[in-house]
């Protein structure tokens, strides 16, 4: 009985984390696209990264390793599934990857310790990075090989995944920063 108790709570967070990146995307949608901040990167950009990140690295600290994997890959094709993922499809794996790099990351670098102070600030940083280089990388060089991407696609897309990808992911950690240690009293 404990095990699925356990199980039931663990679905449910994670379809939550889910949802609620979901709803992120969704208002970051709502800004105009031409509202700029620099070269190819957009508030709108600015508002989903930051707050799909920060529920990653939430969820991760709170539900565990699985449960943000499991968020990160189900929120980009679901994103890509409803409308609102990047505009060349074969993005929306890298994204996905991408964003369980960022957990998995996370997650083991936190480890059983527990999420707080230092060891949790390092853990982020340390997720944005590698997350915004997987990116940086990853995303030109599928769209190098692909075939029918307009170069305006592939210049644009290179850019959006580049170092704007390492800013907000910074502070979705930044945000989260403030959430985590408050769930973690929680859960005493």
């Amino acid at each position: 009985m404990q095990h699925s108790d356990k199980a039931v709570r663990w679905v449910a967070r994670t379809a939550m984390g889910i949802a609620l990146i979901i709803l992120a995307q969704l208002v970051g949608k709502a800004f105009p696209a031409g509202a700029i901040i620099a070269g190819q990167f957009g508030v709108n950009q600015l508002i989903t990264g930051s707050l799909v990140n920060c529920v990653l690295f939430v969820f991760t600290a709170v539900g565990g390793l699985w449960s943000g994997v499991t968020m990160g890959i189900v929120s980009a094709m679901l994103a890509q599934f409803i409308g609102i993922g990047p505009a060349v499809s074969a993005v929306s794996p890298v994204v996905a990857l991408g964003n369980a790099l960022l957990c998995a990351c996370f997650a083991l670098m936190l480890g059983r310790g527990g999420a707080q102070g230092v060891r949790l600030w390092l853990a982020m940083a340390i997720s944005a990075v590698i997350k915004c280089a997987f990116l940086w990388i990853a995303v030109p060089a599928l769209l190098g090989v692909l075939s029918g991407v307009k170069p305006q696609q592939v210049q644009m897309l290179s850019i959006m995944f580049s170092w704007p990808q390492g800013c907000t992911a910074l502070i979705g950690g930044s945000l989260a920063s403030v959430i985590i240690p408050r769930l973690s009293r929680l859960k005493r």
